[in-house]
Formats: structure tokens, sequence, C-alpha cells
């Protein structure tokens, strides 16, 4: 155990429910009559971020869809800050906290950059609104630089920039991430490694699916690896490291 993975354990082991930012309880959910997801249960730690990993069908997304409300589970809970959540429509969840960003789909392709923006923060006072698209500018000077291109014409760095960007208008809690890199160059997964990094200090509390091993574990405080729907490993990023069987299934099917 390194001493990062030490004081992580003495830090989570100080904690009690009131630290619990978000507590995923025996979760099922189908689409249709195929199940997907199998008594899963996850408990995220305020401040805290965890990377779920696993290979493609492994129920990654599903999950972060039932979190956020864009799914309902068939059974069990989803409890956040202490409340029940579970039926609570996804706007909903978003005023209260809970805000999911699913790469550049998240984003208005005929629109531009600015255009996108104030739409996101339609449901704001037009100060605060101005407000949050200036704090947006400040953590993407490229998307300024941009502010009048159409999302369409981006670069897929700079898609996901912007999805990032309208995900944190909205002041998060727990922050939702579907596919943080996927499909960008590796200096722009390194532009967003930084941004994920600098929430992470600030205290943002994280669940992020990440299809790059070597880039979820250098991001997150814990992984959890699921397979054909159910949560097969939970502990730190260097314990996960040293389990070859996981690694090579979510290097090679993820």
């Amino acid at each position: 155990m390194t001493g990062g993975d030490a004081a992580l354990d003495i830090r989570l082991a100080a904690l009690d429910v009131r630290d619990v930012a978000l507590d995923v309880r025996d979760v099922d959910f189908s689409y249709g009559r195929v199940q997907v997801l199998f008594g899963v249960g996850l408990t995220v730690f305020r401040g805290e971020t965890v990377a779920l990993l696993g290979a493609n069908g492994a129920g990654k997304s599903t999950l972060l869809r039932v979190v956020s409300g864009l799914a309902a589970p068939t059974c069990g809970e989803v409890v956040y800050n202490g409340g029940d959540v579970t039926r609570l429509a996804a706007e909903k969840r978003i005023r209260r906290g809970i805000v999911q960003v699913t790469g550049g789909a998240a984003t208005f392709p005929p629109l531009t950059v600015l255009e996108n923006l104030r739409a996101g923060a339609y449901i704001y006072g037009r100060a605060d609104a101005a407000r949050r698209i200036d704090r947006a500018f400040a953590l993407f000077p490229v998307l300024d630089e941009r502010r009048k291109a159409r999302a369409a014409d981006l670069s897929g760095g700079q898609q996901q920039m912007l999805a990032l960007a309208l995900g944190l208008m909205h002041d998060p809690e727990v922050l939702v991430i579907d596919e943080l890199t996927l499909g960008l160059a590796p200096i722009v997964v390194q532009q967003m490694v930084d941004v994920i990094r600098g929430l992470r200090e600030q205290g943002l509390t994280m669940v992020i699916v990440e299809h790059t091993v070597d880039v979820a574990l250098e991001i997150a405080d814990r992984a959890v690896f699921m397979e054909k729907g159910r949560i097969r490993f939970a502990g730190t990023s260097t314990e996960f490291a040293g389990r070859p069987d996981l690694l090579r299934v979510a290097f090679l099917g993820g």
C-alpha cells in the first residue's frame, strides 16, 4: 500500500453517514425483458472521485443514468445527501446538485458555443447566467476563443470541453461523467485530466466512466470494476492496478 492509499483509507475510515454524498442501494435495472443491473450497491463519499471500469456492456453507463435520473431502476434506491431521490426526475436532480455530462452528445450542434452556454443557463436570471458563462470561459479559454463557432464545427476535444462546461454551469455537488476522453487526442486528454484534477482539488464529488484505464487510475481515489451488471471489485486505484485479471478485461474489453 502506498502512502497515498494509506491516507485515503484513514480518511474514509473517519467518515460517517453525514459524509456520504451518494448511496446506490441494491439497484436492478432492465431494458424491457433484458436485465442489465443486478443488485448494484455503490457508496460515494463527499469530495471523492470514483472511476467506473469494465468491458463494454458491463452496465457502467446504465448505472450513471440511474444515478442522474435518466433511467428509473426496477428496484432499489438512490439516496443523495441522505434523501431518497429514486423517483425524482433528472431535471429536478440537476437543481438538487446531481449533474451528468455525456461527452459531446450533450451539446446543441447547430448553436454557437455562446448560444449553447446561454441555453444551458436559461433557468437562471440574466445576471446569474452571465456570471456562469464568464466562469465557463475562464475555465476553458479555448471556448472563449471560439464563442462564435457552431458546436458542430468544434473539434472532438472542444465539444467535450463544451459539454463539461455546460454541466459545471449548474454548480453540481455530484458530477457524473460518461466517457470523459473517448476519441480524444492525447494532448486533449491531458487537458481534460488537468481540469478534473482541479475540480477534485476543489472538493467536487465525481463518478466517472472512463475507458482508458491509465487515465481513470490517475484521476480517481477509488476504482469500481463492473462485469455483467454487477460490481466485482471496489478499492483504491493502486489496489486495482495490482489486479492483472481485472486490468486485462478493462484494457481489452473496455
